[in-house]
Order: structure tokens, then C-alpha cells, then sequence
């Protein structure tokens, strides 16, 4: 799929390069290869901090022999092993190479993750950081294990009047990268698994909106 013609490819020689070409061009997706995941990982995390570049999605290919937990937690959306398998791994990079836009906010939400879900324990409270029709970017006190699946209550602000939703939109997500956060909070990247087409067309109305501004 990335050799297709009308994909524009750009080869970056290195970690340094990389950053500049991506600072320069901000491309879809930028695909580390070919170097150790020690190293991997500090480009990945120097990408997501860097404000030109943190909006890119990343995938990493990893090595025979190494472990992939350090990359997702460094900000990879996806890791592939080095045999790399069209046929797994062709629809998950077209899905990232189309990038739907996304919404900075800070909005309040309540989740539970359904390993530890309890009928009568009260719900655990995030802010929403950023939000996209695939997914969000979300910050709690405690971390969020990677591959747990959460149940997610959002309120999103009215697009016409800026006031508070009546109702909670309801999601269910998969948490595919948790990292520490400043004081003792963390950022979790949640996958939308479940999310209704009411619940859709809200989020990307919301999106829509800001874009308009």
C-alpha cells in the first residue's frame, strides 16, 4: 500500500533528518525503520513533543528480537513486526495515512475500564485533551493499561451556543498507548471501538465547528 503512485513517499537518513523533513513537509504519516528501538523510541517521543509534529501518525517496524511496549508507550499509532504481512498490516496504514481532523479541548469526561468494571464504584474522571472521530487523546490521574478496553461518558459544548450538551455522549474505546504526564497525571490514546452515528456526526460536528473559526 505505500508504494502505491499516488502516494508521495520522502526518505529521511537518520533521527536528526527526520525530525527536519517532517518539521518541513508534515507528512500523513512518517514510518520509522532500521534502527534500534532505543533509539526508535527517542524519535518517536521527540515527534510527539515537538508542537509542528505531534499531529503526525506514527508506525514503527520493529526489529526481530525486540519488544514493541516501548514504542507505543513512545507515541507509536501502530508497530509491525519486521515480516511485514500485507495483508494484516495494508488496512491499518491506509486508515492512518487518512488522518481525519481533530479538535484541541479541554473537556471534562467520566470512564471505567471494563476490567475493573463495578455496578456501584463511582466512575473515574479524565480531561479530553484532544478528539477526533477515530479517537482521543486523554488525560487521568492514574494510567490506563495498554489493550483495556474503556466505557467513556463525554460532554461535548453545543456548536451553536457553546453550552453545555444535555446528555453525555457514550463510547467504548481500546487504550493503545499510555504515557506519564507532568505532575502525576498521564496521557492515554484511546481508539474508538464502539461509537453509534448519532455519537459520530456529534464529535465531528464539534470538530467541524473550530474549523469554520
Amino acid at each position: 500500500m505505500l508504494w502505491r503512485n499516488d502516494i508521495e513517499r520522502v526518505f529521511a537518513p537518520g533521527a536528526s533528518a527526520c525530525l527536519e523533513t517532517a518539521r518541513r513537509i508534515v507528512p500523513n504519516l512518517i514510518v520509522v525503520n532500521g534502527t534500534r528501538v532505543r533509539e526508535a523510541a527517542e524519535l518517536l517521543r521527540a515527534l510527539r513533543s515537538d508542537g509542528a509534529t505531534r499531529r503526525i501518525s506514527l508506525a514503527a517496524i520493529v526489529p526481530p528480537g525486540e519488544e514493541e511496549d516501548a514504542l507505543r508507550l513512545s507515541g507509536a499509532n501502530l508497530v509491525i513486526p519486521s515480516a511485514v504481512d500485507p495483508t494484516v498490516w495494508d488496512r491499518r496504514l491506509e486508515e492512518l495515512l487518512d488522518v481525519p481532523p481533530r479538535r484541541e479541548a479541554r473537556l471534562h469526561a467520566a470512564f471505567e475500564l471494563w476490567c475493573r468494571a463495578d455496578p456501584k464504584a463511582a466512575l473515574h474522571e479524565g480531561v479530553v485533551l484532544n478528539i477526533s472521530v477515530r479517537g482521543m487523546l486523554i488525560e487521568t490521574p492514574e494510567s490506563l493499561p495498554v489493550g483495556s478496553t474503556v466505557d467513556l461518558r463525554l460532554t461535548l459544548p453545543d456548536t451553536a451556543s457553546e453550552a453545555a450538551a444535555a446528555e453525555p455522549l457514550s463510547m467504548v474505546g481500546l487504550v493503545v498507548r499510555s504515557v506519564a504526564a507532568e505532575a502525576g497525571s498521564f496521557q492515554s490514546g484511546v481508539q474508538f471501538l464502539i461509537l453509534r452515528d448519532p455519537v459520530r456526526e456529534r464529535i465531528r460536528s464539534f470538530i467541524e465547528a473550530e474549523i469554520k473559526e
